[in-house]
């Protein structure tokens, strides 16, 4: 019979955890303890009774690490899994080296991952690996050598992102695996993604992500790239920023445009969830995972294809005719309007039609506060491009007119 230990002070998060060991272990003993009202000594949970902790108590403060390395210094400890109230990466990286063997942000718990988990072996030989890299992922992350990997970042169905710390310099990169086996037939889709590397590595601009390595791994693909702890854009904007914030954020956007438009490379998919923050609140463009050069003859994407997101694509774009530089405009165009008002730009209750809207509706108001940049949003979202604004560049020279301390920050 299963023995478990639960600790947390939220009696329906507990009880959670407890209804996902008891659909696997019906007739498992399930201990719950609250941290105010229970004695939580190591020496008094005979922690040796158990095969496995749930500790969500506070780990997320200072405390709550403290109480998970007592836990792990008692001899017997059977494997401690750790809940936090955010996804904290940085978290994740201490609860591991402490000794836990797995780590979860609280709002993201899925009952296969848990029970897997928990089912894993006290001795189990790659106790080193997580548990959760290893029942997601479908290939070999110890085949990449020199780094130990913590944490599932972010998964699609094409591709996850996991974090990882290189040995010895203890510098955080983030890898992005492509979900794909070359023998399935899928060509283009590898094809693509190789392709972000190839016309993002040559880049070196504070303002497009940095891309460290590339290489196949147990028959998948995958990139190594600056780890931008900051969280998204779209995280970001969840409330209406500053004026000066914006249109900071909206310069930082442009200089990055710039960059890969100098080099010959459209990113076609801009939006806020790819634009991610450093800890200093500098911006970073990331997945050019639809990327294509511009004189790149044979679209991987193939002809009249559409790809990207339909709140921040260009009309253009979302009609499948030849896009240019401008099309990222567009969309950096929608961007800024939604870090101004707090509301995309164009809205419909079907993807055909926002693409409708981005060409026939009017082009949408800014609040009164900002009339004086209406004239330049309405030249960025102009339907035609032969209307609107031609070049990353002159978006730069006008948002810098706008913010007076911004001329001191470009460069």
């Amino acid at each position: 019979m299963k023995r478990f230990l639960i600790i947390d002070e939220d009696a329906e998060y507990r009880r959670g955890l407890r209804y996902y060991l008891e659909v696997e272990w019906p007739d498992a003993s399930i201990h719950e303890h609250q941290p105010k009202t229970a004695d939580l000594s190591p020496t008094s949970l005979r922690l040796e009774n158990f095969d496995a902790v749930l500790l969500g108590y506070s780990i997320d403060r200072d405390e709550g690490l403290a109480r998970l390395r007592a836990l792990r210094a008692v001899a017997g400890c059977p494997p401690v899994l750790v809940f936090a109230e955010q996804g904290d990466e940085f978290l994740a990286v201490d609860s591991l080296k402490l000794g836990a063997t797995d780590y979860f942000p609280k709002d993201r718990v899925r009952h296969r991952r848990l029970i897997d988990a928990v089912s894993l072996p006290a001795a189990s030989p790659d106790a080193s690996l997580p548990q959760n890299l290893k029942s997601d992922a479908q290939w070999d992350l110890r085949r990449i050598k020199a780094h130990h990997f913590v944490a599932r970042l972010h998964a699609s169905e094409l591709s996850s992102v996991y974090l990882a710390q290189e040995e010895g310099t203890q510098r955080r990169l983030a890898y992005k695996v492509l979900r794909h086996v070359p023998d399935s037939g899928d060509e283009q889709l590898l094809d693509r993604f190789l392709q972000e590397y190839e016309v993002v590595a040559g880049i070196d601009h504070p303002n497009v992500v940095q891309i460290f390595d590339l290489g196949i791994a147990d028959d998948h693909a995958y990139i190594a790239m600056e780890y931008l702890s900051g969280g998204t854009l779209a995280q970001r904007i969840t409330s209406v920023l500053s004026r000066d914030e914006a249109l900071d954020f909206a310069r930082q956007t442009a200089l990055a445009l710039a960059a890969i438009h100098e080099a010959g490379i459209l990113h076609r998919d801009l939006k806020p969830a790819n634009i991610m923050l450093r800890e200093d609140a500098t911006l970073s463009l990331i997945d050019f995972g639809l990327a294509k050069q511009m004189c790149l003859e044979a679209a991987i994407s193939g002809t009249g294809q559409i790809f990207g997101t339909p709140h921040y694509m260009s009309p253009e774009q979302g009609h499948a005719a030849a896009v240019d530089a401008r099309s990222d405009i567009y969309s950096l165009g929608c961007i800024i309007f939604e870090m101004l008002t707090g509301e995309r730009p164009f809205t419909a209750s079907t993807p055909m039609g926002v693409i409708y809207n981005h060409s026939h509706a009017p082009r949408p108001s800014l609040p009164d506060e900002y009339a004086d940049l209406q004239p330049f949003v309405d030249r960025m979202l102009a339907p035609d491009p032969r209307n609107r604004v031609q070049t990353a560049a002159e978006a730069i020279h006008w948002l810098a007119d706008s913010i007076p301390s911004a001329t001191a920050r470009s460069g």
